[in-house]
């Protein structure tokens, strides 16, 4: 399953991706790979994968103004499918993480369109225009590994 990710970050993605593998590390207790290339960086685990984009491959610019959210980096996750649900909470908790230490705007969204969490001047928002799959995954359990308040809206696609 294909999500992406987008921050308002002060940190560069470097620095970023050291975050995120530290927090994979002490958090979930995982054992992380990482490939670096000149395109992305490569954050592995049993569960997903992160892919920090280092070159504009998902348009950021078109992400901005079609969703009218500043962001300015990209991560591109995959979930593994034979073990989707404990990704998912894993990924959750990372999220929830990245919201305490980026504090900025956040966008996450399924197959590259569907609004899934916002946020945006600090409020986080939780799609509540969902499809019957996405109602079977996006629960209240989940919602709570963020760690972080939320509202319910609608959220565009």
């Amino acid at each position: 399953m294909d999500f992406e990710l987008f921050l308002e970050s002060n940190f560069s993605c470097k620095p970023l991706a050291e975050i995120i593998e530290k927090t994979i590390v002490n958090l979930l207790n995982e054992k992380v790979s990482i490939q670096n290339d000149e395109e992305e960086i490569v954050i592995g685990t049993d569960y997903f994968s992160l892919a920090l984009e280092l070159e504009d491959i998902s348009d950021i610019n078109f992400v901005r103004t079609h969703y009218d959210i500043d962001i300015d980096i990209c991560i591109r996750v995959q979930l593994f499918g034979n073990t989707f649900d404990q990704g998912i909470k894993s990924l959750f908790k990372v999220i929830g993480s990245l919201l305490k230490q980026c504090g900025g705007n956040l966008l996450f969204l399924e197959n590259g369109s569907d609004q899934l969490l916002r946020r945006e001047n600090g409020q986080l928002i939780v799609n509540s225009d969902l499809d019957q799959y996405q109602i079977k995954y996006l629960t209240p359990n989940l919602l709570s590994l963020l760690d972080h308040s939320y509202i319910e809206g609608e959220l565009s696609k």
